[in-house]
């Protein structure tokens, strides 16, 4: 992972090639399908999140990404099968705990919501170039100020991420400690927070004097370094998963899945 090209995975499968646009409206459809449809909708959002992926040769990366999510998931199901309040069905007792139906109900709804979210989202991360992103958001209009915001948002991690490596290697060079007990690794911590702070802001004041010096935002005659195809097959599905998320978000007002 580089801090250009952040999460993308090259790749030239058929997900590879869709335009950046409609991979987001995917994503957004899969994120209104999953918290605003009932919940036995979410196995079969998950099964076809599981499909496309394979489909597109990254199962092996998106299943090491979910041992980000693990603890999360785990805590927010322990948690609730516990601790749910006003549950009276018990179904487990464990000393002065019970686990209840009713918490361990919502426990896995919830958790997979946020499986589904996290899937859809670390594959559209995985697929999807963030220059090609740009570029797509600005040649359909959108602020250039807002498409460098999502850019930003995109390549923040991997940023951060790399300028700690090459801190923490310098540090090592020095003499400093860093592996060993947890108890050391987090003293470690403590002189690293700073300069990665710190040099986060010092690239954020280069990357603004960068792009006030290439003239960001000025609209006559700007010319693009780089065009993203855009299939007509692309503009179907567009429209297909606008509607889908117009008549999901019309029928959860209404009342039609209750």
């Amino acid at each position: 992972m580089s801090t250009a090209t952040g999460y993308f995975v090259a790749g030239s499968s058929w997900l590879h090639r869709r335009y950046p646009l409609t991979k987001l409206l995917g994503l957004g459809f899969v994120l209104v399908a999953a918290f605003l449809l009932p919940p036995i909708v979410l196995a079969v959002l998950a099964v076809v999140l599981v499909a496309i992926v394979w489909s597109a040769g990254l199962l092996r990366p998106i299943a090491r990404a979910m041992r980000i999510p693990a603890v999360l998931l785990i805590s927010i199901v322990v948690i609730n099968a516990l601790f749910f309040p006003g549950a009276t069905d018990k179904l487990v007792t464990l000393g002065p705990l019970s686990v209840t139906r009713e918490g361990l109900t919502f426990g896995l709804i919830s958790a997979g919501r946020l499986v589904v979210a996290f899937l859809a989202s670390v594959t559209f991360l995985f697929t999807t170039l963030a220059d090609d992103l740009l570029e797509a958001l600005v040649s359909r209009g959108a602020s250039h100020r807002i498409s460098f915001v999502v850019l930003s948002a995109v390549q923040m991690v991997p940023r951060m991420q790399a300028r700690a490596g090459s801190i923490l290697q310098a540090q090592q060079a020095r003499g400093l400690p860093t592996e060993g007990s947890f108890v050391r690794r987090m003293r470690a911590l403590v002189p690293l927070i700073g300069p990665v702070m710190l040099g986060s802001l010092v690239d954020v004041r280069e990357r603004t004097f960068a792009l006030e010096a290439r003239g960001f935002g000025a609209r006559p005659g700007r010319t693009a370094y780089r065009v993203v195809a855009d299939p007509p097959l692309d503009r179907w599905l567009r429209l297909a998963l606008v509607a889908g998320i117009v008549v999901i978000i019309v029928g959860t007002v209404l009342g039609a899945w209750r």
